[in-house]
């Protein structure tokens, strides 16, 4: 998928905001639009696109000529003509710009041909996105490859299923088998994967139906992928979330949340919250995962200043050290990191990561203004350890309410940020995620007063020789690619938007310089490959 038909077939919703329906509910504009500019899903008005694109818009009211400037865009186009000039080049519309009540408006197509012009140019990660597909469930969250980089495990999440699919070309992706857990738990939820050292076996984290009320206990599945038959299961603790697994493929470390969601209001009481959660690690002597031994870590935050609510934890996401010796942990409604010890399978160090301070449009007014000052949690959701070892990067997409608080500290850092193994802030890139989505037309602008772009999750890796971080914006539906060459000061490359909508997971193929982003709002597979490739 290429060109229009992924800029403007995702668009729809940010069109809509910035359309003329919006324009008018947002008073931008007092007069009635003629019958033919009435349609949303049509037609935009060009001023506040481009100027939300942190872009500049030249009138000429003799010529009628609308000059354009925003990063690697340089158009004009006139009033009435179907024709414009793009970065010196002689386009055709598909239709004609129009004046209405003293507004310049273009169709949405015109606005995807001038968004894809700036997607080009702003791209220097050396990827495109190659293939998309489908997943005929229409359910998405989290990818793990076999290590020979043929399929592909996605998780299915409350369809209590993962499916095995064949991504040997992308062009021709297919599934292989869906494999339902709805025999081991009529509730059956699953909530990650990975994939043994060898290639043999898939494992599957699964919710069992646990509540506020009901303290099910999750499980381990462990699929054998040369009969698609589930030989193995060891019982977790309740409300199981992510699953890593040692490089050296003789540990899984899985976070035990145990949210205790009271599902009629669709929250969670969080200060008369009475069943922590905490880690787990099972062991595979040898590499062997149908002898697993189990090891529950208790995670106290009684002595962690900073810690929100101490007495849940709530275990988010765990990454593992290329050593296999570290695994650290996000708990993420407390703004904390967690590390463990693998070896002695006891938690090594807890810290608080306090606030980010930047600008930030924290507004839902229309218009794209990066002149608030935020103050924020960082909350993290994603984290990946450094190529060395040294460090950790972290996703800051925020969990808590707007407000939590009444302080005005609010929940998300809207960024990434690179901390040492001793809790120390090393890097922090401020409102560079917002901003960067901003100036390519993607920034969630209904969402300003709620996490902005929200970044979700995070993975590194090296790519031909260059150590590279892939990073999902949700909120945005963008993969950003950052180099890690120095992971003390990541080196932005530019984005791709996804194929689908909010990615929520993001994976490096094994073995292949491919990523691919499991975007949950839709159920799709986005594919980034190496350009040209």
């Amino acid at each position: 998928m290429k060109g229009e038909s992924v800029t403007l077939k995702k668009k729809k919703t940010w069109l809509a905001v910035l359309s003329t329906a919006a324009i008018l509910s947002a008073g931008l504009v007092n007069d009635p639009l003629p019958a033919h500019a009435a349609n949303a899903a049509e037609t935009v008005q060009l001023r506040t696109v481009i100027q939300n694109m942190q872009g500049n818009v030249q009138w000429n009211p003799r010529t009628k000529q609308v000059d354009i400037r925003a990063e690697g865009l340089n158009a004009s186009l006139q009033v009435g003509s179907g024709k414009a000039t793009i970065n010196g080049s002689s386009v055709t519309l598909d239709s004609s710009t129009y004046l209405a009540n003293g507004k310049t408006y273009i169709s949405a197509k015109t606005f995807s041909l001038l968004q894809d012009v700036v997607l080009k140019a702003q791209n220097k990660t050396g990827f495109e996105l190659a293939a998309s597909f489908q997943m005929p469930g229409n359910k998405a969250e989290i990818a793990a490859s076999t290590p020979d980089g043929n399929r592909l495990l996605v998780t299915e999440a409350d369809l209590g299923s993962i499916s095995v699919l064949d991504i040997a070309d992308l062009k021709q992706v297919r599934v292989l088998k869906t494999i339902s857990f709805h025999d081991l738990s009529p509730a059956a939820e699953v909530t990650s994967v990975t994939v043994s050292k060898d290639g043999q076996y898939g494992l599957a984290v699964l919710r069992t139906g646990d509540t506020d009320l009901n303290a099910n206990k999750g499980l381990l599945a462990v699929v054998d992928l040369s009969t698609y038959n589930t030989v193995k299961t060891y019982e977790l603790g309740i409300g199981p979330d992510s699953i890593a697994l040692s490089p050296d493929g003789q540990q899984a470390v899985i976070a035990i949340e145990d949210e205790e969601l009271n599902k009629e209001a669709d929250e969670i009481d969080y200060v008369n919250a009475t069943r922590p959660g905490s880690i787990m690690i099972v062991s595979f002597p040898g590499g062997d995962v149908l002898q697993g031994e189990v090891t529950d870590i208790p995670v106290s935050l009684a002595e962690v200043p900073g810690a929100i609510y101490p007495h849940d934890p709530q275990p988010e996401y765990v990454a593992i050290s290329p050593d296999s010796t570290t695994a650290a942990v996000t708990l993420q409604e407390n703004n904390v990191i967690a590390l463990v010890d693998l070896r002695t399978k006891q938690l090594s160090h807890v810290f608080s990561l306090g606030t980010t301070s930047h600008p930030a449009d924290v507004k839902d007014d229309g218009v794209v203004r990066f002149t608030d000052a935020l103050t924020a949690r960082y909350e993290p959701d994603g984290i990946a350890f450094s190529a060395d070892g040294q460090y950790v990067l972290t996703a800051n997409e925020g969990d808590l309410g707007k407000n939590e608080f009444k302080d005005g500290v609010k929940a998300g850092g809207r960024n990434i940020a690179v901390w040492n193994l001793q809790g120390q802030r090393i890097y922090d890139s401020q409102n560079l995620i917002d901003e960067a989505t901003a100036k390519v037309g993607l920034y969630p602008e209904d969402r300003s007063p709620n996490k902005g772009s929200e970044v979700e999750n995070v993975t590194i890796a090296d790519v031909d020789g260059v150590t590279m971080a892939a990073v999902a914006s949700e909120r945005a539906d963008a993969i950003l690619f950052f180099n890690l060459d120095n992971p003390a000061e990541p080196n932005y490359l530019g984005l791709l938007p996804t194929a689908g909508e909010s990615p929520e997971g993001i994976h490096k193929i094994q073995g292949r310089s491919v990523f691919v982003s499991a975007d949950e709002s839709t159920g799709t597979l986005s594919f980034f490959a190496k350009e040209g490739l």
